[in-house]
């Protein structure tokens, strides 16, 4: 698995498109919003946190579905860092806050590579085996 994590609106979509074009993938479906089912086609996943957001159920719960919807097939997340800048007045969005910077570290930690986009430019801060 592939994380791709930076800001909104940084150039992580754009990264990650010109991955696909240098690397020939073409059989790609893209998922906003939502869990990818259980299969082995790549897919790209995008906006986890709406996912998280609109979850009604355990924290535990949506780790479990989450790394199971992303294991044993090719994929990149895309994941936006939601972490930064003013902490919301709001309860329900501090606490979606704290939800997801939990699940982007069990995604991140089972992740073999993860770049950060900053501003359009990408730095690779994990690699497995290097």
């Amino acid at each position: 698995m592939r994380v791709v994590i930076g800001g909104a609106y940084n150039g992580k979509r754009a990264y990650v498109k010109k991955w696909l074009v240098e690397e020939g993938k073409t059989d790609v479906e893209w998922i906003s919003g939502k869990l990818p089912s259980v299969g082995h086609q790549m897919v790209i996943v995008t906006d986890l946190e709406k996912w998280l957001e609109n979850f009604e159920g355990d924290e535990e719960v949506a780790n479990k579905l989450v790394m199971r919807a992303l294991e044993n097939r090719e994929c990149i997340v895309i994941l936006t860092d939601i972490s930064r800048g003013i902490v919301p007045i709001e309860p329900e969005m501090r606490a979606l806050r704290d939800r997801c910077g939990r699940l982007y570290q069990n995604i991140i930690q089972a992740a073999d590579e993860v770049i950060q986009i900053w501003y359009g430019i990408p730095k690779i801060i994990k690699k497995r085996g290097e």
